[in-house]
């Protein structure tokens, strides 16, 4: 275990929000196992917030398909299909359940299938967070990445105030297809940069976008080179917009309600 993993574990979460606002979470939180939840579940009963107005919508059976186009030559340009799946058991998390959203990448220059099996649940803080990944290629499983806690996926809400940014420290531990196992700590800053944005894609023309980025924090406190990532996300609708390490458009969507 590293030093900066335990020095993490006796500080727990770093929270940080300016600005004040009750929609996503203002104040302190602690690190916990394996499966835990930097706050508590939205019951999918409640259907809170509405898909409506959701800025990471989950209703099973919605699906979103991205133009990529990724800097990489080997992997150039190509569509991604998500679609929600609906909640599931997570695997070796002790009967927990999420909401399992299937992604398929048909890499056309390199002719592979790439498939990610997320597991993620809204919290009633605002957050999206992920509790288990898994990474198929041509239909092997070649990855499975668990976080403690549940690290952030994105936002479900906008922030009543802005500026507001949300930093956390968590144990990433992954094992590969040949039982190979990984253990690392990252850390990740989410800052909402703007709001009330209007923005077009191929799908069309969104209102009231929120502009969120994402840094990958190094051991000196400062953001890693070329790991920013850039997210607008439309009301009812989710991510329309990536930018960052390779780009992503929204062509078309059917949001369930």
């Amino acid at each position: 275990m590293s030093r900066r993993w335990m020095a993490a574990l006796a500080a727990g979460w770093v929270l940080v929000a300016c600005g004040g606002g009750n929609s996503l979470p203002p104040g302190d939180g602690s690190r916990t196992p394996s499966g835990e939840l930097p706050g508590d579940s939205v019951n999918p009963d409640d259907n809170t917030p509405a898909a409506a107005t959701s800025l990471w919508p989950l209703t099973t059976g919605s699906t979103w398909v991205y133009d990529i186009d990724d800097p990489d030559p080997m992997q150039g340009k190509f569509k991604k299909t998500v679609t929600v799946l609906g909640q599931r058991e997570v695997p070796e998390l002790q009967g927990k359940s999420a909401v399992l959203v299937h992604s398929r990448q048909d890499r056309t220059v390199s002719g592979i299938v790439y498939e990610e099996f997320s597991y993620q649940l809204e919290l009633t803080n605002g957050l999206v967070v992920r509790l288990r990944e898994e990474d198929h290629r041509d239909g092997t499983q070649v990855r499975s990445t668990v976080w403690s806690p549940a690290t952030v996926k994105s936002l479900a809400r906008t922030p009543d105030a802005l500026p507001w940014s949300y930093q956390s420290a968590v144990r990433e531990q992954t094992v590969l297809g040949d039982g190979t196992k990984e253990d690392s700590d990252p850390t990740y800053t989410w800052r909402v940069v703007e709001t009330g944005l209007t923005l077009t894609t191929k799908a069309g023309t969104f209102t009231n976008v929120v502009k969120v980025q994402r840094d990958k924090i190094n051991k000196a406190g400062e953001v890693k080179e070329g790991k920013s990532r850039v997210y607008w996300l439309a009301p009812g609708v989710g991510k329309i917009r990536e930018e960052g390490e390779r780009t992503e458009e929204l062509v078309s969507y059917d949001v369930k309600k």
